[in-house]
Order: C-alpha cells, then sequence, then structure tokens
C-alpha cells in the first residue's frame, strides 16, 4: 500500500498540514501585532511556507538518496571488476592444473578447450589492463562516460559466456575422469561465477532506482545542475 501514488499523495498533504501548523506556532511566537486572531504577515503565509518547507525537505532527502545510489553503483562496479580478476585468476589456475593431468587424452581434450575459448578473453583482458594503466589517474571516469559502461557491459558478458562454455565442455570431456583436484577447481569457477553474476543483478537493480531517483520531483528539476544522469544497466 505504500507503494502506491494515492498514498504518497495523502502523505505529503499530511505533512503540508503538519507544517502549516508549525508555520502557524512560529508565527504567533514572533508575532508583536498584538492581534488575537491573525498572526501571519499576510493570508496563506503559514500554507505558503509549509509548502516550500516540504518540497526543500523532499529534495534533501532525494538528494541524499541519490548520493548514496550513485556511490553504490560505484562501490558495486568495482565489486564486479575484483570478482571478475577473481575468476581469471582460477583460469590461470585451471591451466597449470591441467599440465598436471596424467591422461595425456585428457590433457589435451582439457587444454584444446582452454585454449581455444580462453586465448581471445585473455587478449582482451591485456587489451583493458592497458587502456586502465593509462588512465590510472581517471580511474573513475568510466562512470561520467556511457560508452565506458557499454564497453565494459559487453566484455563482462562476453566473458561470463565463455567461462560458462569453458566450465561445460571441460566437465563433459573429464567426465568420470578428472581427479579430485580439477574437479574442485571447476566447482570453484562455477561459484565465482555465480557470484559475479550476482553482483551483476545488484548492480543493475541499484542502477534501476537510481535512474528512477533522478526524475523524482522536485530533484529532477536540478539533476542536470548538479551533474546526475542515467546510468547503464550490465
Amino acid at each position: 500500500m505504500t507503494n502506491k501514488p494515492w498514498f504518497s499523495v495523502l502523505k505529503g498533504i499530511g505533512i503540508i498540514a503538519l507544517l502549516t501548523m508549525v508555520w502557524l506556532v512560529f508565527f504567533a511566537a514572533i508575532d508583536t501585532s498584538g492581534s488575537n486572531t491573525n498572526y501571519e504577515p499576510f493570508n496563506g503565509a503559514s500554507i505558503i511556507c509549509a509548502v516550500i518547507s516540504y518540497l526543500i525537505i523532499l529534495f534533501i532527502l532525494q538528494y541524499n538518496k541519490v548520493v548514496h545510489l550513485k556511490e553504490e553503483i560505484i562501490t558495486s562496479y568495482n565489486a564486479i571488476e575484483i570478482k571478475q580478476l577473481h575468476v581469471t585468476k582460477l583460469l590461470d589456475q585451471l591451466q597449470e592444473v591441467t599440465d598436471k593431468i596424467v591422461d595425456h587424452e585428457l590433457k589435451m581434450s582439457v587444454k584444446n578447450t582452454f585454449s581455444e575459448l580462453i586465448e581471445e578473453e585473455k587478449q582482451s583482458d591485456r587489451l583493458t589492463a592497458e587502456g586502465n594503466d593509462a588512465n590510472h589517474h581517471q580511474t573513475k571516469k568510466k562512470f561520467t562516460s556511457n560508452s565506458g559502461s557499454n564497453n565494459f557491459h559487453d566484455h563482462l558478458s562476453q566473458h561470463s559466456e565463455k567461462v560458462t562454455k569453458l566450465v561445460e565442455r571441460i566437465e563433459r570431456d573429464t567426465k568420470g575422469r578428472a581427479d579430485e583436484s580439477l574437479r574442485d577447481l571447476m566447482r570453484e569457477i562455477k561459484e565465482a561465477e555465480a557470484l559475479v553474476t550476482n553482483q551483476r543483478l545488484y548492480y543493475n537493480d541499484t542502477v534501476s532506482q537510481y535512474n528512477k531517483s533522478i526524475y523524482a520531483l522536485p530533484f529532477a528539476f536540478l539533476r542536470g545542475t548538479l551533474g546526475f544522469k542515467e546510468r547503464d544497466y550490465m
């Protein structure tokens, strides 16, 4: 019920009514005219001041919410990068474990699958790392550029697809023949990739809340002036 538009309207009217009473008390306290019936400096002053006060309070609350959501987006974005880096490290470990497989046929099957699906990803990672090093002094620049967000979205989607395909093919090829270390590593890779997926879902949910909040009145009138822009999903 609290999410219904009519409930928000009623709540707003109630707050304005309460603020009107507060202003009436305030005007009565500072009144020096000696009147016992009209304490306002002009007719309707209490209502006007109440509406203005309500808008100011609403704007401050919305501003704090938007700032908090923006920080959450940045934090979530960084968390995705960290979790993604962990997946990449696990894939490197998978290559090391593969080298220790005794069964030659099994080893070659895993190595071929790994090379086919991951080599392109490693090249992409190197290019991304070089770009990050070149712009190290602007680590948050990606949050002011839609193209940067879209590029990362494409990169992350391709990476997830390749990791999923890699795990499925290796599990299929090694079914019944993989040793415990390989099985444990594959399970860890799947769990790490699931964490990345969950973090992306949280990121998108936060972006959704943020994009809605910057268009809420009265904050929408000053969102451009304050530098708040829509964020892209990933």
